[in-house]
Parts: C-alpha cells; structure tokens; sequence
C-alpha cells in the first residue's frame, strides 16, 4: 500500500485553498485561527501531519484529560525543536510566556493542534489559544471531529468569532474514493472488486484502507497480474467495515 503522499482529492484541495486563505489573511486585522473538521476516518490527521511536516509546522495531538500546563510544556517542546524531545521546567506562567515570546518573535509560526475536541472540552486550553492568537501574528489550525464545530460555536462569543475560517471534510466521491483506490493500491483489479470495495466504503478512507490492505494480503498468495471479483468476493465480503 503506498501511503507515502497526500492524494489530491477534493478534501485535500479544499483544506489546502482554507489553509491558504488563513495564512495570507491581514494579519494586523484578523487573528489566525482555523477550524477543520469532519466525521471519523476522512483523512483530517493525515492531511494535517503531513502538511505540517511539508511546511515544517508544529504539530501537537492533544490528548484525553491533559491539563493546560500539560499542553503548554507540549507545545514548548515542540516549538523549541521538533525533532526532540526537550525537558521543560517552570511554572505554568513561566511555560506561557516562554510560548508567547517565541509566537510574537516570527509571525510565520503555524501550530496544528489535532484532537481539539479535547481542548474544547478544557475551557482552559483553549482561552490559551486565544490569548497566543490575540498577542501574536502566528497561526493556530484547529482540527477535530464533526462536533468540534457546534462544541466552538458554544462557546461564548468573544472565541467562536475569532475563528477565521471553517473547513469540512465531508465524505469521498465515487470519484475521490476510485482516484484514491488506484493512487494507494499496490494490486490491480478488475472493475467489479473497484466497484464493490468502493460501495461498501462509506465514503471513507479508513474502511477504503482495509479492502485494500485484504486485497493485497490476497495477492500475496494468488500472485495474479490482475485480480477478479468472482476469486475473492467471499473473503470481501468478511472484511469488518464499522
């Protein structure tokens, strides 16, 4: 399975035009804060590790039940390097303004927080967001699952209208999903297994993922130039799909 590449399908272009339009914004006039968001297994990490390793963003996964000192020393770490891990000592105001003055010190810093749910959830992480956007030019992408949307808009008013831009992954195309079969699948096959495989996979990367991952498992052992339905329906068939 190559997975090496981020495959340009809509999703992907979409998010790419919405990340765009946030860094090239007026910076003096609107803060950088975005909201990319969608339901389970439609490529959201991915687009957002790999774009961040690409572009030498930061990139930070938050974590159930951290605490905002938790995510401070986090995000201190990986803004000191991203290639190590750094210790970091200090008090909780001491981490924050050793954060602040590295975000006001260049105004091209781009954080990715992934798993934002879980700062939604912790009123405290996220008002330190705020302040890092409101005292600084950098840019801080948002991405989460499809509630992270309503879970923002919940907040009180002086977060949700600083976020400049949202951005919905929505589920694959007919066209998205075979682009992607033939982009990733290492094994060639006939139209009805691209067919089936295509129907049974919700529009989703992540069930896509798995018919490919059997399909090649298969071919392993046939060692077909090309692979046919009528050979492997039945072991299709048994591939877990929730």
């Amino acid at each position: 399975m190559k997975t090496h590449q981020l495959i340009e399908i809509e999703n992907v272009k979409n998010a790419n035009r919405a990340l765009k339009n946030l860094l090239e914004r007026p910076r003096t006039e609107i803060v950088g804060l975005g909201l990319f968001y969608g339901k389970p297994g439609l490529g959201k990490s991915r687009w957002a590790w790999k774009t961040a390793f690409e572009n030498q963003y930061v990139y930070l996964r938050l974590e159930c039940n951290a605490h905002v000192k938790d995510f401070l020393k986090a995000l201190l770490s990986k803004l000191r390097d991203q290639n190590h891990n750094v210790e970091i000592k200090g008090t909780l105001n001491e981490i924050y303004n050793q954060i602040l003055d590295i975000l006001q010190s260049d105004q091209n810093i781009v954080v990715v927080l992934d798993e934002i749910e879980y700062g939604l959830q912790n009123r405290k992480i996220i008002a330190t967001v705020r302040d890092f956007i409101d005292q600084s030019l950098a840019t801080f992408v948002l991405v989460g699952m499809e509630h992270a949307k309503s879970q923002l808009r919940a907040m009180p008013s002086y977060f949700y209208s600083r976020c400049h831009c949202y951005m919905e992954f929505k589920e694959l195309s007919f066209a998205d999903s075979e682009k992607l079969f033939k982009e990733v699948c290492e094994v060639a096959v006939d139209n009805e297994i691209l067919k089936y495989v295509i129907s049974h996979s919700n529009g989703t990367i992540r069930i896509l993922n798995k018919y490919i991952e059997v399909i090649e498992k298969i071919n392993k052992r046939l060692k077909k130039s090309m692979l046919a339905f009528d050979e492997i329906k039945d072991i299709l068939a048994m591939v877990e799909v929730k």
